[in-house]
């Protein structure tokens, strides 16, 4: 009989796969209803695969006769090889045979080859194979860390370009680790002092059912610091689904004052609306609306606070959508710093004289964070106040969330 944590890992994998679906989305929506399975082992299955794919897949590669690999056959041995390798507290013969029952479910006839590889590689000693790098060869030291660190080798050419080999590494490899949980306390409901009850986990925790809190990245907590809006301002948010900013801006105004949360996507703003009436916030109203669209007469320069947190390439989130460093393409970045640079120009005229404006990322890329911005300001009008790229994890830094920039400026009173 199929055990359901690998068979429910199976189907998300596949449909990671095959349609390009995200895992974090099919992972909450699976393990809502799932029966008969360990939560947290689907999790982990599914994070350490999607991880380390590249990794899995110059390991299988070894052990097949002939190049090229049906979907099914690829997850299958993704699945087997990811718990014989990485997984030390899962015995070498319980991957086995559960991989292979699972063929026998999903892959009929398929049983025998998946498990003559599995076999061939325990044959071998579980060995991981990396191609060393050579001395001074640069697209050597690229293809070491792409398949170490299962990482498409441009990605990992960007940054040795912009941060040198040592970040490089320290963000791949912090790419492969589990993110921390954090928790947004709702001061409009409790203290400091409150403890959450999460011991059920976060969906049947009543104090997340009776917004007591939100799960939100320290990096962005510390950017809605910087930017703290004050009780009673105007606020506008340019890009605001799902609605984390929105409502961690509103708290900090006392749920007094206005937020104007923006989308491009009309269902995603019924996000946006939803966990404001969890976390019991009024203020918060949705328009839908294109962040690049200039404002009207009735909005130009009304706003205390604009936050432009915009559309990005996500490098800085690996750890939590590992899909990314498999997908992206290198067109699609170099595509982006032109549609942020339109958004953040038109958010700047919807900023009061004296206002505040934030522009925000969740990635680690200069030409969509330092670049964009200092192109912005050469325009004039506008003066930094605070900027700060926060690296994943950085030690020197004392960081412990993801990587993200952010860059508050103020509205020249001219």
């Amino acid at each position: 009989m199929t055990d359901n944590s690998r068979r429910i890992a199976f189907d998300i994998l596949k449909s990671v796969e095959s349609v390009g679906a995200y895992s974090n989305i099919l992972l909450n929506r699976r393990l809502e209803r799932a029966q008969g399975a360990d939560p947290a082992f689907v999790r982990r299955l599914v994070h350490g695969v999607l991880k380390n794919q590249l990794l899995l897949d110059r390991q299988i590669a070894r052990f097949l006769k002939k190049p090229g690999l049906k979907t099914k056959q690829k997850i299958l041995l993704r699945l087997g090889f990811y718990q014989l390798a990485l997984c030390d507290d899962v015995p070498d013969y319980t991957a086995v045979d559960e991989t292979v029952a699972l063929a026998k479910d999903v892959l009929r006839g398929g049983e025998g080859f998946v498990n003559a590889v599995l076999r061939s590689f325990l044959r071998d000693g579980k060995t991981i194979r990396i191609p060393e790098p050579v001395p001074g060869d640069a697209d050597s030291l690229i293809e070491n860390l792409s398949v170490r660190y299962s990482c498409q080798p441009w990605i990992v050419k960007l940054w040795l370009e912009s941060y040198g080999e040592e970040r490089t590494r320290r963000l791949l490899s912090e790419s492969l680790d589990t993110p921390p949980l954090v928790l947004r306390r709702n001061r409009l409901k409790v203290g400091n002092a409150y403890e959450f009850d999460i011991s059920a986990g976060i969906a049947s925790s009543e104090d997340y059912r009776e917004g007591r809190f939100s799960v939100q990245d320290a990096s962005t907590i510390e950017a809605m610091n910087v930017l703290f809006p004050r009780k009673g301002e105007t606020v506008l948010d340019m890009c605001a689904a799902p609605g984390g900013k929105s409502c961690a801006m509103a708290e900090y105004m006392e749920n007094e004052g206005s937020i104007l949360a923006c989308d491009v996507n009309e269902a995603k703003l019924r996000l946006v609306e939803k966990e404001a009436k969890r976390l019991g916030i009024s203020i918060i109203q949705t328009r839908v609306r294109d962040a690049r669209t200039a404002p009207g007469p009735d909005e130009a320069e009304q706003y205390d606070a604009v936050l432009c947190d915009v559309p990005c390439s996500g490098l800085g989130v690996l750890r939590r959508k590992p899909e990314i460093k498999l997908r992206l393409q290198e067109e699609e970045l170099k595509a982006l710093p032109q549609v942020q640079t339109d958004i953040l120009r038109s958010a700047a005229a919807f900023v009061k004289p004296g206002g505040r404006l934030m522009y925000s990322t969740c990635t680690v890329d200069p030409a969509e964070n330092e670049n964009v911005v200092a192109a912005f300001l050469r325009q004039g009008g506008f003066e930094k106040i605070k900027e700060r790229q926060i690296f994943t994890g950085d030690p020197a830094e004392g960081a412990k969330g993801d990587g993200f920039y952010y860059c508050l400026m103020r509205k020249k009173n001219l």
